[in-house]
């Protein structure tokens, strides 16, 4: 029995091997040169770096660790970001068009004025994070969380936010045109001030006071 499981845990190293020098060396070529699109950096720690204006169109960033670090207008259009993690990190006016990210999170971050259209975000935990201004049309954040978030001026029309939690999240002049609310628990926050068009509301009503 010893014996099968050590042979077993060899296969497994001897296995693992190659996947882990893949994803090494495609970090390494994005650091060089900031560019990895359709790359492979699942599971990958990105800390500490400045990957402004980088292209990683349709890369696997899956289980990534994204953290103190600058992703300012990079294009991350088509990524799978499913479960990864943004720490303390800035992606401003970035591309999240069509991207896979749920169960992603993103924390204490600032992500203003991103695009995020066509993304699926169930799931997601999004804490303390600034998406002011940011680009959430038809984007599906069932079932995710939202914590002391801004979203003010945010354009999520069309959005999927069936069973959403939200706390302490501000969504002053956010567009909340054909979204959808039912089910959605809503603690210390206000749509008051949010622009509602054929909005269905936690309860299922209808609001159209802002067409």
């Amino acid at each position: 029995m010893t014996k099968r499981w050590l042979c077993g845990l060899t296969l497994a190293a001897v296995l693992a091997a190659p996947a882990y020098a893949v994803v090494e060396a495609d970090r390494e070529r994005l650091v060089a040169t900031n560019e990895c699109e359709g790359c492979d950096l699942s599971g990958a720690t990105l800390g500490y770096l400045d990957l402004t204006g980088a292209s990683l169109a349709g890369a696997n960033l899956t289980d990534t660790f994204l953290r103190f670090s600058t992703f300012d207008g990079a294009d991350l259009a088509g990524a799978d970001l499913t479960n990864a993690t943004f720490l303390q990190s800035s992606a401003v006016g970035t591309s999240f068009l069509d991207a896979l990210m749920d169960h992603a999170g993103m924390e204490e971050g600032t992500m203003s004025g991103a695009d995020f259209t066509g993304a699926t975000l169930v799931e997601a935990r999004i804490t303390r994070t600034n998406l002011r201004d940011a680009i959430l049309v038809g984007v599906d954040l069932s079932g995710a969380t939202i914590n002391g978030a801004v979203l003010s001026g945010a354009d999520l029309t069309g959005a999927n936010l069936t069973g959403v939690s939200i706390d302490r999240t501000g969504f002053t002049g956010a567009n909340l045109t054909d979204a959808d609310l039912t089910g959605a628990t809503l603690t210390a926050t206000s749509l008051t001030s949010a622009i509602k068009c054929n909005t269905t509301m936690p309860d299922g009503t209808v609001d159209n006071s802002g067409c």
